[in-house]
């Protein structure tokens, strides 16, 4: 079965390359054909793609648009176009073993599924100090039943039933599952690298595009209960926003005396500071990082983190409240 590749890229000059070239090396059986949508990139990922398309004209196919139609709206006008029975949908700033693509559709050409995913997603840029207060090596996907995000499936099935619905921003990799109900068959020994936010702009702008569609997320996915659960983030997500100008309010106001406006602002430094303590760091050489990691990398990042997810929130909100005027 010939299968086509399908990237979304927006602003990915850093790491589109390395995409690429891991995916020209793959041991296929099949043919491969790869389709990168720039979704109106504004660095140099154009000029990237330009180069390799010119060099690999029987390989690679680019599609460039004038706006941003979301990850999820680029992979549907990929996959209307696309050649190969088999669709893979991969990000750009992903690399990939020789044999993934291989691994990822055996399931598939054998009739066993209609969907795949890969088992485990190492993190690639552990080295970051921002990468590391983030506390992971790797994600493994142990859902019983299947994943509800797939990176291979038939076409004509994805296309039958629609493909993604966009308007889910950064979940709509899940939407073809709460249409269709279809899991993702693990692919147990198959596995990928994938870059974490490394930087303050990739950390906001990836919790802003989180909180987005949380809420509507949750419901889905969990009903009330997710609601609850959306909650409990976000009320914590604000403690790590306000603990720090909550405690320096504390302290302007300590000589009137301790009252009960005292108590309450030193409260959520409290809970700002045992949660840094209990943090999970990765990848640590020495005691001195460690406590460097602690003491300024955790904070930071987690007010950030924090501040996108809160944006994104009230951005939705206020979208929504235009949309009904």
């Amino acid at each position: 079965m010939p299968v086509s590749i399908i990237i979304p890229a927006y602003n990915e000059e850093r790491h589109i390359a390395a995409c690429i070239e891991s995916l020209l090396k793959q041991e296929c059986s099949d043919v491969i054909e790869i389709i990168v949508v720039n979704n109106a990139s504004r660095d140099g990922t154009a000029k990237i793609l330009s180069d390799y398309a010119a060099k690999h004209p029987e390989k690679i196919r680019v599609i460039n648009l004038n706006r941003n139609l979301g990850p999820g709206g680029a992979r549907n006008l990929a996959a209307k176009i696309a050649r190969g029975e088999i669709l893979i949908f991969l990000d750009a700033d992903m690399t990939f073993p020789p044999d993934f693509i291989e691994k990822l559709t055996r399931p598939i050409k054998e009739g066993l599924a209609r969907a795949t995913t890969h088992a485990e997603e190492y993190v690639a840029n552990i080295e970051s100090p921002w990468v590391k207060v983030q506390g992971q090596y790797k994600r493994i996907s142990n859902i019983s039943g299947g994943g509800e995000v797939f990176r291979a499936i038939i076409k004509e099935y994805f296309l039958k039933y629609g493909g993604f619905d966009p308007s889910l921003k950064y979940h709509d990799d899940r939407t073809f599952c709460y249409k269709t109900g279809t899991k993702a068959l693990i692919v147990e020994n198959a596995y990928c690298y994938h870059n974490n936010p490394d930087n303050p702009r990739e950390i906001f702008r990836r919790n802003f595009w989180i909180g987005r569609t949380l809420i509507a997320v949750s419901l889905i996915e969990k009903g009330w209960k997710g609601l609850i659960e959306s909650f409990k983030m976000i009320l914590l997500r604000i403690i790590d926003l306000v603990a720090i100008p909550l405690f320096i309010y504390g302290v302007i106001r300590l000589p009137r005396g301790l009252d009960a406006i005292g108590i309450i602002s030193i409260l959520p430094i409290i809970a700002f500071i045992i949660a840094i303590v209990r943090s999970r760091v990765v990848n640590v050489k020495s005691n001195l990082e460690k406590i460097m990691l602690k003491l300024i990398y955790v904070p930071t990042y987690r007010i950030i983190r924090a501040a996108g997810l809160i944006a994104g929130i009230i951005f939705s909100s206020k979208a929504k409240i235009k949309k009904r005027r």
